[in-house]
């Protein structure tokens, strides 16, 4: 047995009983290795509360009106819309910012689309109703001008939580292009569609309720069916590799 291939290496020096020849073309920094195409259990989990939260006062806190003191429920309405309002946009944030196996940049950009349409649609929803209510003008003008002003912000909310969370998971760009899409589709079906349908099954602030609730599971569908076509290949850029030691 040769002395270059076990027991000794190639100057003569004793070793351990391992192959020498076993740590050639090693270097002394770290391989790179691949990681798989998972965002975590924890940024998945405050995505889905960030989105449940966010509709909580329509599904909880809007059919308190009819059996409630009128004032104090409508107050109580209010605060908690901002507060959920607010709390979707945090949550949401951080869940983004903490999506495992992608670059900061993507998880930056995902983030930062997300803060617009949350904080567009905070912001816009309740500024346009005031806006409307103080023009004075008949009644059903502003009720439309309202669902066609309320339908654009979804749209351009959806279209937001779509491309955030799809540009966070290394998503391509033409998937993209179907979110923004959907979320077109979605609004302009709770616009025209959804909204009359829950009129007649219910009235008033039930719904109300009765569309976030349809809105909500459409939401979770689409996100499901992102999951699914993000596994088709070539819908998936690879994860950045991560250093081995």
């Amino acid at each position: 047995m040769s002395s270059g291939q076990y027991g000794q290496d190639p100057a003569g020096r004793s070793g351990t009983g391992q192959p020498w020849s076993q740590g050639l073309g090693r270097s002394p920094a770290a391989t790179m290795v691949s990681v798989p195409q998972n965002p975590g259990w924890l940024a998945r989990s405050l995505f889905w509360a960030a989105l449940i939260i966010g509709v909580l006062p329509s599904l909880v806190l809007a059919p308190m009106v009819t059996s409630g003191e009128a004032t104090s429920v409508i107050l109580l309405f209010s605060v908690g819309s901002i507060i959920c309002a607010c709390l979707r946009l945090v949550l949401g944030t951080a869940a983004i910012l903490l999506v495992k196996n992608t670059s900061w940049a993507r998880r930056l950009i995902g983030a930062g689309v997300f803060f617009l349409g949350c904080a567009t649609l905070m912001i816009l929803t309740p500024l346009t109703g005031i806006l409307l209510a103080s023009a004075g003008t008949e009644v059903r003008g502003p009720l439309l001008t309202m669902n066609v002003i309320q339908g654009v912000l979804n749209g351009f909310f959806l279209a937001a939580v779509f491309c955030g969370w799809n540009i966070a998971r290394n998503r391509r760009w033409w998937l993209l292009v179907i979110a923004v899409v959907l979320g077109a589709i979605l609004a302009v079906l709770s616009t025209t569609i959804a909204q009359p349908l829950a009129e007649n099954v219910a009235t008033g602030v039930m719904a109300g309720a009765l569309l976030q609730a349809v809105w909500l599971l459409l939401i979770f569908a689409s996100l499901g069916l992102f999951h699914l076509l993000g596994r088709v290949d070539g819908a998936t850029a690879p994860a950045p590799a991560q250093p081995a030691y």
